[in-house]
């Protein structure tokens, strides 16, 4: 299968989607639930319009430049030496979204469900498993995402109305949280929660309709913001947040509240399921997002074959030995400002530069 594949405009909501789902797994409510307590509700109320008007400036401008994406858009405003450095950030990005992705969920896995086996071998699973699906081309992951997604988000509305008896209001209360300042001031750090605006800036040219581009991205917009919501809310009702102790994984404790009565049994175990193909096939994406970034440096004809040298970097990360708590301090605070620091900054001033040279040109 070839990998210059366009998406449909449900496939690129599913991929969207799929981003959104990912982080859900991997505690991104927690933080939220534990910076600004019974204030998160209006937390992603207020981060969600940010960042909603945020999105409607960067569709504007990156329709300014056709089927361009970032890296195009570098190269436009300086040349050759700033589309290497946009892709150099750009490849760091993801390349510490997906160690951490791997090595946090894996140690889910591995405690939770596989203590007997060496965490290795369930990292080398997903590394394969990755590799195979980019070699076999980008259509079948889109494929997948498209096929997983509709589940995974039952997935997260069962969570949040199975536990409806059990939800203790007292958790909702001041609703503007501690104070004004941790709502509204540390609490725009949590905008880094919408990592979904990172993918815009290099979806573009992978649609068959471009034209749609506006409507593509409100709409994966406003689901994902529901999904956060809805998972937010059930954390917050659930769970005493004045600890600070953190859970192994908030949303696994989370979907072990639910009951679906006597006819299916373990519905935790169906869930993890669900998350470990929804990683594979997340994983699977950025490594192909890394593969076309390379693609575009390198001036490889082929950019599958580069699955090897990114799997293999990707693999080799992970055997870095960190503990479980570094992970997680890396993915509250430098994780976040990282996200924060490419989304808002660097990104955006190269689509702000670049329309003034193309507004100073005309």
């Amino acid at each position: 299968m070839k990998n210059n594949y366009k998406l449909e405009n449900i496939e690129i909501i599913s991929i969207i989607l799929l981003v959104m789902i990912n982080k859900l797994i991997l505690n991104v409510p927690y933080y939220i639930v534990n910076l600004t307590g019974s204030g998160s509700i209006v937390n992603i109320i207020y981060i969600g319009i940010i960042d909603f008007i945020f999105l409607l400036v960067i569709i504007k401008l990156l329709n300014k430049f056709g089927n361009l994406d970032l890296l195009d858009i570098s190269e436009f405003l300086a040349g050759k030496r700033l589309k290497i450095i946009t892709a150099f950030l750009s490849i760091s990005l993801f390349m510490l979204v997906s160690f951490i992705t791997l090595i946090d969920f894996s140690n889910v896995l591995h405690t939770i469900y596989f203590s007997n086996f060496d965490m290795t071998f369930i990292l080398l699973v997903f590394i394969i498993g990755i590799l195979i699906a980019n070699l076999i081309g980008f259509k079948s992951i889109v494929r997948i995402a498209t096929f997983i997604i509709p589940f995974a988000i039952i997935s997260v509305i069962i969570s949040f109305f199975s536990v409806f008896n059990s939800y203790d209001l007292e958790h909702l209360t001041p609703i503007l949280g501690r104070n004004y300042y941790t709502t509204f001031g540390l609490g725009l750090t949590n905008t880094f929660a919408m990592y979904i605006i990172v993918y815009y800036y290099f979806l573009k040219p992978l649609l068959k309709n471009p034209e749609d581009f506006k409507k593509i991205s409100i709409i994966s917009y406003i689901i994902s913001l529901v999904i956060l919501l809805l998972t937010v809310t059930s954390m917050l009702t659930l769970f005493n947040t004045t600890t600070s102790s953190e859970p192994i994984n908030s949303l696994f404790l989370l979907i072990r509240q639910i009951e679906l009565g006597t006819f299916i049994q373990r519905v935790d175990s169906l869930f993890i399921l669900l998350w470990i193909l929804s990683i594979f096939t997340y994983l699977s994406f950025v490594v192909f997002i890394i593969n076309r970034i390379l693609k575009k440096i390198l001036n490889v004809s082929n950019e599958r074959m580069l699955s090897f040298s990114t799997c293999s970097i990707l693999f080799g990360l992970t055997l870095i030995p960190i503990n479980v708590s570094k992970i997680h301090f890396i993915e509250n605070t430098l994780y976040k400002y990282i996200i924060l620091a490419f989304m808002f900054g660097f990104s955006f001033i190269i689509l702000i530069l670049a329309s003034i040279k193309k507004l100073r040109s005309k």
